[in-house]
């Protein structure tokens, strides 16, 4: 131990680091090479653009994708998932070990780690912040649901200043990538916050108004100037824990600068005269500014295979506790959906919704996640063939009796139903309309319902709709979307009846199926062993594909667009797009 020690010291004199007589060497990150396709420079900004400004730059004060989207800057995780292979890594907890039972995880965290205002950083932040802030039902972009196994709470106790156990009700197999998505934030700044009369309280703190001085993190930046509505500026954390593998503390650039932009047009006019960086462009928008590239602008437009959670793949969904009984009984026949899935031609909406910029969709897994996709399912799928779905609406005894070209129901009246989707999406508007023409083209009348999106997903929730063609993102581990494709679950939106009252699952208004998909997910939650929870997600996928509960269509294609001279930001062998806020650089 003395010997190795003493080797320690020499190394920290040799690398030129700090070390004092009571203060903690910092244990220090190197970043993936995943990351880093060259070694970057130091200096200059980083522009890039939001829709909107935040609402608060507390975290877990609301739920606002803006806030979010800076703050991940400015906190980081006991453990991160890498932005590119979605591997789970060290963060603030430098390596952890599980219990042989699976029910307690001990995390050993980073030693040195300081806040940007030269605080430490210890357990002490850790049970803070899951105590009142991950955990506390009053704060408004709180996680409890994710951290309750069994109906019981998950517990995080401090060991020492540097080791935090956690105990789990049952075991948890998610539960690493969980604690990817919990920022850890500073109890010396946000525990005077805390009011017990107001459990609420909470949320009011970091609010926009906030003295930026008061808003520290462990992040690789920390805010530095925020011009209401307009721009808000982050400059380099010089108690960042990231480095290069040449030894280089991360972020390269000395300042992160977003601006909010809500005009999708005037963003891309901005970005056409260089006044931003990089910006996620649209199927759209993509030829035009290829075609620019061509003709020598100073950027470049990258195509990337889907790994993100947005663009969420489309899928077609039918309501299956419809008030009408013929629908009902139309909608709840397997035979019914694979003739609607045999309707969708999915080559024409990839070609003419998304200008080829997109794949055919898998089940809620993307084909990028390798730790998940079952690629059997792509044997399942139904190919678009009219005459197919013909034939099964004639064997269901759906036939136009009366030559009007519209099929009717066992009851006489025409086969007819309303199709909703969200007017502001027009993707899904154009793909509405392409399934109306085919539709009516085998006999079946679709009228169209356009509303805003925010309506649509209420209607889906009330189960006040016929038929919908909706999005829901992807997530790296399927049960982060657990409340969506477990049948009795919140978001189970088209069979709502296997919900009943407090959330509980009604097992008798699920079909067989439902059932063995409902068992997936409470064996691959429990269940620690990847390969094991790999074959429970693996046979969910083949439910999917085989019963229909939704019919995927496509998944959009991660589009960007960025300048010449911002380094590492580019597409690479796996053809993944890569592009780091701490680890790109301006040339």
């Amino acid at each position: 131990m003395k010997k190795f020690f003493s080797l320690s010291l020499i190394l920290v004199l040799v690398l030129g680091l700090s070390f004092t007589v009571g203060a903690q060497e910092l244990e220090r990150k190197v970043v993936s090479d995943s990351l880093i396709g060259e070694i970057g420079e130091y200096g200059g900004e980083y522009v890039i653009s939001l829709t909107s400004a935040p609402q608060t730059f507390n975290y877990y004060g609301a739920i606002d994708w803006s806030t979010f989207s800076i703050m991940t800057n400015v906190l980081d995780s006991l453990v991160e998932a890498n932005p590119v292979t979605k591997e789970i890594e060290p963060g603030l907890a430098k390596s952890w070990e599980y219990s042989d039972d699976g029910t307690t995880v001990t995390l050993n965290l980073r030693k040195g780690v300081k806040w940007s205002d030269d605080e430490p950083f210890n357990a002490d932040d850790v049970i803070f912040t899951f105590n009142n802030l991950t955990l506390n039902p009053n704060a408004e972009a709180n996680e409890v649901s994710r951290y309750e196994i069994e109906g019981e709470m998950v517990e995080f106790t401090k060991v020492d200043e540097y080791t935090v156990e956690v105990n789990l009700p049952a075991p948890y197999g998610p539960f690493m990538k969980i604690l990817s998505q919990a920022p850890i934030a500073p109890e010396h700044k946000l525990a005077k916050h805390l009011d017990p009369e107001n459990p609420g309280a909470i949320n009011e703190a970091w609010s926009t108004g906030t003295e930026l001085s008061e808003i520290v993190g462990t992040g690789p930046f920390t805010i530095d100037q925020y011009s209401v509505d307009q721009k808000l500026v982050l400059k380099r954390n010089p108690n960042s824990w990231r480095y290069d593998s040449e030894g280089n503390q991360l972020p390269y650039v000395d300042q992160l600068v977003y601006v909010f932009v809500q005009n999708s047009e005037v963003q891309l006019a901005q970005f056409q005269a260089g006044e931003i960086d990089q910006l996620t462009i649209s199927g759209k928008d993509f030829p035009m500014l290829k075609q620019q590239e061509v003709d020598g602008a100073d950027f470049k437009v990258l195509t990337g295979k889907p790994v993100n959670p947005t663009p969420s793949p489309t899928h077609l969904s039918f309501n299956f506790d419809i008030a009408d009984k013929e629908l009902r009984e139309a909608f709840r026949t397997l035979e019914f959906r694979e003739a609607m899935a045999h309707l969708i031609d999915r080559q024409r909406i990839i070609d003419d919704v998304y200008n080829t910029l997109a794949i055919e969709s898998g089940m809620p897994v993307v084909p990028t996640n390798k730790a998940f996709y079952n690629p059997e399912i792509e044997e399942l799928r139904r190919d678009f063939n009219l005459e197919k779905a013909r034939t099964i609406l004639d064997d269901l005894g759906y036939e136009d009796t009366d030559g009007d070209g519209i099929r009717e129901l066992a009851d006489g009246e025409d086969f007819e139903f309303t199709l909703t989707t969200a007017v502001d999406s027009q993707d899904r508007v154009d793909i509405a309309s392409l399934l109306k023409d085919n539709l009516e083209e085998v006999g079946i009348k679709v009228n169209l319902n356009l509303i805003k999106g925010s309506l649509v997903f209420d209607k889906a929730l009330a189960g006040e709709f016929e038929s919908m063609v909706m999005a829901f993102g992807n997530q790296p581990d399927p049960q982060f979307r657990k409340a969506i494709w477990q049948p009795g679950r919140a978001l189970y939106y088209w069979h709502l009846s296997t919900m009943g009252e407090n959330d509980q699952p009604v097992m008798e208004n699920m079909f067989d199926w439902e059932k063995e998909i409902f068992e997936m997910f409470e064996k691959g939650q429990v269940t620690m062993e990847h390969s094991a929870r790999r074959e429970y997600y693996d046979r969910w996928q083949l439910i999917n594909a085989q019963k229909l509960p939704v019919i995927f269509i496509t998944k959009g294609m991660d589009l960007s667009a960025v300048q010449d001279n911002v380094g590492n930001y580019y597409v690479n062998d796996n053809g993944i797009i890569v592009g780091v806020n701490y680890t790109v650089y301006k040339k």
